[in-house]
């Protein structure tokens, strides 16, 4: 697949959960939490790991692989887990049932809290690499008289835009609405105005199982809505206009602090 730009969502104020651990239950706290965050409190493979590594199994490990899916090992050793019984957080991670019998587990779905463009970013209010454009709250007199001028600032704001060119429309919309189609993950995070981050420069591969290198992002964003409600745009790329093979995704954003 080669280098694209992947969008990792989270969910606010996620309720306490309860995971089932080879028979005991861990506890995993109240919070704000992305699939994936640099920083393990914010970070819902983090908390796995540490509830896998409180049930007794010390090399365990939560991870997004490069085909886009989570990975769950205990490091040494079979290993049960059940979820609670909403479901609610195993849908987030991708899962679909309890597990048993094995001592790695990969989600059946791409979560949809992670969006692929199979594409790296195209920013069109900052370079790349550059969060966003500062705007000012300014308020500005200027006198009638001599023209000096006294401003009154409180504050800035940062906004982006970016647009994704050429998206295999499987990756955008299907029938489905399954995890790794924007319109999941736009209903999943942006719609609600949900925290999201956008990793630069991540190798992908459809077909690999090796862990994926997330080292580089921006944000933390929000969709910023362009007209009443909450949409996005279903455009076929130029050239593809009858024909169900692409599509460009184009969306603006701001930047908002950090869940604590």
């Amino acid at each position: 697949m080669g280098t694209t730009a992947w969008l990792i969502g989270s969910i606010k104020n996620l309720p306490a959960q309860t995971l089932v651990i080879g028979g005991e239950n861990q506890a995993i706290t109240e919070g704000s939490r992305y699939l994936y965050h640099s920083t393990n409190a914010l970070s819902m493979l983090a908390q796995v790991q540490a509830a896998l590594i409180a049930a007794g199994y010390a090399g365990a490990s939560a991870t997004l692989l490069r085909n886009r899916k989570v990975k769950l090992s205990s490091g040494a050793g079979n290993f049960t887990l059940n979820w609670p019984a909403d479901n609610v957080f195993r849908n987030l991670l991708g899962f679909t049932g309890n597990l048993s019998g094995a001592s790695s587990y990969t989600a059946t779905n791409i979560s949809k809290l992670l969006w692929s463009p199979g594409r790296p970013e195209n920013p069109q209010q900052a370079p790349l690499g550059v969060r966003g454009h500062r705007t000012h709250s300014t308020y500005t007199l200027v006198s009638p008289y001599d023209g000096s001028t006294e401003s009154v600032t409180h504050g800035s704001r940062e906004y982006n835009a970016f647009n994704f060119p050429y998206v295999l429309t499987d990756r955008v919309h299907t029938s489905a609405e399954a995890g790794g189609e924007f319109v999941a993950f736009f209903e999943t995070v942006c719609v609600p105005s949900y925290s999201f981050h956008l990793w630069r420069n991540v190798d992908e591969d459809t077909s690999s199982t090796s862990n994926a290198a997330l080292a580089t992002n921006l944000g933390p964003y929000v969709y910023t809505p362009e007209r009443r409600g909450a949409d996005w745009s279903f455009v076929r790329s130029g050239g593809f206009e009858l024909a169900e093979h692409a599509c460009d995704i184009n969306f603006r954003v701001h930047v908002v602090p950090e869940y604590s």
